[in-house]
């Protein structure tokens, strides 16, 4: 835009006309200086910029499902122990009852 108010034939004429582009472009530039940005990154250096963080989310995806598994499997082990632990206690007694009386010679 700034480019093209140089290159008209009558800048005055040409900045009169694309006034509410020139507010909008100051307002922009103003509140990027308020936080701090004075220069925008050029288009390339965002497209990589995008790509590291598309390759990041993809990692993180994969190791959430392998968190993922390793939950369930953490999940079906305490789950074995929870049972294994409310089983009904066996004593000597019983098992040697349940076993088979020693041969006789």
């Amino acid at each position: 835009m700034i480019k093209d108010c140089k290159s008209a034939k009558n800048p005055n004429a040409y900045r009169t006309k694309h006034q509410a582009e020139y507010q909008l472009h100051d307002s922009l530039k103003k509140e990027l200086q308020d936080l701090g940005i004075t220069k925008i990154p050029s288009s390339n250096r965002i497209q990589k910029r995008i790509e590291h963080l598309e390759s990041e989310q993809a990692a993180t995806v994969r190791e959430k499902q392998e968190l993922q598994k390793k939950q369930k499997t953490l999940d079906i082990i305490q789950q074995n122990f929870t049972v294994l632990l409310n089983a009904p206690h066996i004593s000597n007694n019983d098992i040697n009852r349940t076993v088979a009386p020693p041969l006789q010679h």
